[in-house]
């Protein structure tokens, strides 16, 4: 069981970094043609917007990989914790910003994905607090 946990926390790490660091490359050297691919146009504000966006999703990048291969549950439940909550949150804004427009029909797979992520840190978190009670 904790094998299979810590799989499931590297992966899902993992899959959070590189989506990160994609994601954060994007927004940090092309903010334009990020706001492109979403539908809107950009103007001061949003370029600088996007560029912040970019430097938390590096962080991120660096915080997910770096501690993918952490053994001590205490240490992972801190980082799934927080990426969970990351992650609903990010849920709540795409909904919100794909229904009144501010993202076009790309948001629906931003959704999807973090949706996925989110659950998948739920899972790790419910399954592994609950094998060490």
């Amino acid at each position: 069981m904790k094998l299979q946990m810590n799989g499931l926390y590297k992966t899902l790490n993992t899959i959070t970094a590189v989506g990160s660091l994609i994601n954060s490359l994007f927004y940090l050297i092309v903010p334009e043609f990020s706001l492109f691919l979403l539908g809107q146009s950009s103007n001061p504000t949003g370029l600088m917007n996007t560029r912040v966006a970019g430097a938390c999703g590096l962080g991120i990048c660096v915080i997910n990989w770096t501690s993918r291969n952490v053994q001590e549950l205490k240490f992972q439940h801190i980082v799934a914790g927080g990426n969970l909550l990351m992650f609903c949150l990010l849920v709540f804004i795409e909904l919100h910003g794909t229904l009144t427009g501010a993202m076009n029909w790309i948001g629906w797979c931003f959704l999807l994905a973090d949706s996925l992520l989110g659950f998948g840190y739920a899972v790790f978190l419910f399954r592994t607090y609950r094998s060490t009670t």
